[in-house]
């Protein structure tokens, strides 16, 4: 029963160090995927901020190229505004120059003018005035303003634009000729297309109108020529001052072309130093966000870095601790293996000590065997007997009922093979002290053709059926060995019977005799 229960302790216990094992390997495994799933997310969210990155990134080149095509656009704008109003001046005096440099003819007069001296000449017709524009209560849409304007001398209009989108609001301009009469609050047109509207507030000064008539001091609200005869004057004095008008014109056109050169120079310089300046702050803002995205990326790149390193210290210590868990399982089987020996030892020595018992117990029985011989070999009495041996005829003494004889034990029922749980001894044969040897299997408690000597049996020793011991252990007796003779029939072997004398005594008689009682003959013995 110890031994029994040793190894079920020991047992049990192997079988807690495989749950706590299979715990400890569920928990590691747990925190194994508890890690990959961590690294992933940060994986994951690294990539998402590379790709947030690379996104902003490519916004900001997107919104700078779209900048720079604008400025392109507004650059070729204002230089083929400029390219335009260069053209317009150059040909407003070349236009001039040519009606100028006509060659006068005598038949030819202007208003009366340049009519030889022996000619009188003819009241002049009345100057049919240029058509006036159309008043209107504001500027149209897209048509810049000119305000505090002057109409001058060559038919151009000095004033300050607003509206436009080549000039600064309130910018001091010069506007080509106007191919109409300039009326405030109406909308003028200069010779090379261009359009704008006179502010209403501003007047034009007088004789500044009438378009190319204003040259020689007419207007379009001049009276006619014919109220009054022309001066006689001869053609000679008229080509001169026609020459020297014409000269100064030349002069102021040349100035004034002079200064609008100088301008659009000014003005390409300014386009072109605002250009230089936005495209050095669109290289810096690319730079900056260059070294920005690459500051990203290496910090993504030291995340994941620190994440890796962090599984990896995970990792090592994870198999770290499943060396040791080895090792305390390894432990704890070494200790459950010399426990079972242990047990094993103890149940070995309580059997040897209770063998030792069993034959002080049979020798006591020798003893008393061979003093009841000793006994029967005295001379015979009258009065005693042993189971009616040695009674003398003659002082037979009336016949008494023999005592009860308790039957032997039953035969243990035989099987084909060893019940469930219960080990078999093969090759077994029967000790003097009623115990079995023999190789076992099928134990808990020892391996498989191990040899073991059992407690006494409880039974007969009898091939192909189950024994008991004295300490309630069963055993299967295997049918291929056959117990010796003369080794069963329990404490009768010991007076040379056995089990198949035990049941020949039962079928006979017993002998008349006469009944003494166990003290009287340990008395007498004595």
């Amino acid at each position: 029963k110890a031994a029994a229960a040793a190894a079920a302790e020991a047992k049990r216990q192997e079988v807690e160090a495989k749950k706590a094992a299979a715990a400890e390997a569920a928990e590691q495994r747990k925190k194994e995927a508890e890690e990959k799933r961590a690294a992933s997310a940060a994986a994951v969210e690294a990539k998402r901020q590379e790709a947030e990155a690379k996104k902003a990134a490519a916004a900001k080149v997107a919104e700078e190229r779209r900048k720079e095509a604008e400025e392109k656009r507004a650059a070729a704008g204002a230089a083929a505004e400029l390219k335009r109003q260069e053209a317009a001046a150059k040909k407003a005096p070349t236009a001039r120059e040519t009606l100028e440099s006509a060659k006068p003819r005598t038949t030819i007069s202007l208003f009366g003018f340049g009519v030889p001296k022996s000619e009188d000449v003819a009241p002049a017709a009345a100057v049919v005035p240029t058509v006036a524009p159309k008043k209107a209560a504001k500027a149209p849409a897209g048509v810049p303003t000119l305000s505090r304007w002057r109409q001058n001398r060559d038919g151009s209009i000095s004033g300050f634009i607003s509206g436009s989108r080549s000039f600064e609001d309130g910018e001091p301009v010069t506007t080509s000729p106007i191919t109409s009469d300039a009326v405030g609050g109406a909308v003028v047109t200069t010779g090379s297309g261009s359009r704008y509207f006179l502010d209403e507030s501003s007047a034009a000064p007088s004789g500044a109108g009438g378009g190319i008539f204003g040259l020689f001091g007419g207007g379009p609200n001049s009276t006619p020529a014919k109220s009054e005869p022309a001066p006689k004057t001869p053609v000679l004095s008229q080509k001169s001052k026609a020459s020297e008008a014409a000269a100064a014109r030349k002069a102021a056109a040349e100035e004034a072309a002079a200064a609008r050169k100088r301008q659009v120079e000014e003005r390409k310089a300014a386009a072109a130093a605002a250009a230089e300046a936005k495209r050095q702050e669109v290289e810096a803002k690319k730079a900056a966000a260059a070294e920005a995205a690459e500051q990203r990326k290496k910090e993504a790149e030291e995340k994941r870095a620190a994440a890796a390193a962090a599984v990896e210290a995970k990792r090592q210590e994870a198999e770290a601790k499943k060396v040791e868990a080895a090792k305390a399982a390894e432990q704890r089987r070494k200790e459950a293996e010399e426990k079972r020996t242990a047990a094993a030892a103890a149940a070995e020595a309580k059997r040897q000590e209770a063998a030792a018992k069993k034959q002080q117990q049979q020798a006591t029985v020798k003893k008393a065997s061979a003093a009841k011989e000793t006994l029967a070999a005295a001379k015979p009495r009258a009065t005693i007997s042993l189971f009616g041996f040695g009674v003398p005829k003659s002082e037979a003494v009336p016949s008494a009922p023999a005592p009860p004889v308790a039957a032997p034990p039953a035969g243990p029922k035989k099987a084909s093979k060893a019940p469930a749980g219960v080990p078999t001894i093969s090759q077994w044969r029967q000790n003097r002290d009623g115990s079995i040897s023999g190789f076992i299997s099928g134990s808990r408690s020892f391996e498989d053709g191990e040899p073991v000597t059992t407690s006494p049996i409880t039974s007969d020793a009898v091939g192909g059926a189950m024994v008991t011991t004295g300490s309630g252990s069963k055993y299967f007796l295997d049918e291929s060995s056959a117990a010796p003779s003369g080794a069963g029939g329990g404490i009768f072997g010991f007076f040379g019977g056995g089990p198949k004398d035990t049941a020949a005594a039962k079928s006979e008689p017993a002998p008349k005799a006469e009944v003494v009682s166990q003290k009287s003959k340990a008395s007498e013995a004595a």
